[in-house]
């Protein structure tokens, strides 16, 4: 059975925080692979403006260069409407395939949320990142569907990249290298 670990977000643009939790996880659980899916129209982010969603695949394909075990997909880009996880599993399940949802604490403290949240548990298993357990305040009914993986807070956002090129800072270090050049090369952010 082929271990898959799903990796969603906007990737506005991927950072090396994105890369070093994906590599840690893929290694922690022995997956087989990472699958980064960049997100069409996020529900939860709606008021949020988001690059082209070619930048952001070529951006997510750029970061993942190097790595045999990282895939990029394009299921959500080729989906249109609201990028909603349930319709994404099902599309990626199979007989052949175990399934591994990798979100952030502040994802899980609003998973309830989610469209077809309970499905998304029978789908897939829930790997939560965190620095403690103890930081979530979580219902007993979800906790028991969570696996917490330890990670150490890596102060790193796509939010604060954005703004450090609209402000003509740096941002060697914050992404890989390829990602850097491609974000100048653009005029992205500006």
């Amino acid at each position: 059975m082929k271990r898959i670990g799903i990796f969603g977000g906007t990737f506005d643009p991927p950072h090396l925080g994105h890369l070093i939790a994906a590599e840690r996880v893929r290694e922690a659980y022995d997956l087989d692979q990472i699958l980064f899916i960049p997100a069409s129209i996020p529900p939860h982010k709606v008021t949020h403006e988001r690059s082209e969603a070619r930048h952001r695949l070529a951006m997510t394909r750029l970061a993942i260069e190097g790595n045999d075990r990282f895939d990029v997909s394009e299921i959500e880009l080729n989906r249109e409407g609201t990028s909603y996880t349930i319709d994404t599993l099902e599309q990626l399940a199979n007989a052949e395939t175990e399934l591994y949802l990798v979100i952030g604490l502040d994802n899980l403290q609003i998973f309830q949320e989610w469209h077809r949240y309970q499905d998304i548990l029978a789908k897939a298993k829930l790997i939560v990142l965190a620095r403690t357990v103890g930081e979530a305040n979580i219902s007993p009914d979800l906790l028991k569907h969570v696996e917490f993986f330890p990670f150490p807070l890596i102060d790193i956002s796509s939010t604060d990249i954005r703004a450090r090129v609209h402000e003509g800072k740096s941002i060697r270090y914050l992404v890989p290298d390829g990602v850097r050049e491609y974000i100048l090369h653009e005029g992205l952010y500006r």
